[in-house]
């Protein structure tokens, strides 16, 4: 049952890390970046989010 949990983490992380990855060099946040200095929360949830869930999916999964 937990690898099952860990390949739906594992897979739903690595999809929200690549999203936040797009995100990341899109016009909206390249104006942000130039304004603020920095990433957008949204962009920052997504890579992170996406990066730990992946993280513990791949734990679960081994």
């Amino acid at each position: 049952m937990t690898q099952i949990l860990g390949i739906i983490l594992l897979v739903g992380g690595l999809i929200a890390a690549i999203v936040g990855l797009q995100d990341a060099f899109g016009m909206r946040e390249r104006a942000a970046r130039l304004i603020l200095g920095r990433f957008t929360r949204r962009t920052l949830a997504l890579l992170v989010g996406g990066g730990m869930a992946a993280l513990v999916g791949l734990i679960l999964v081994t």
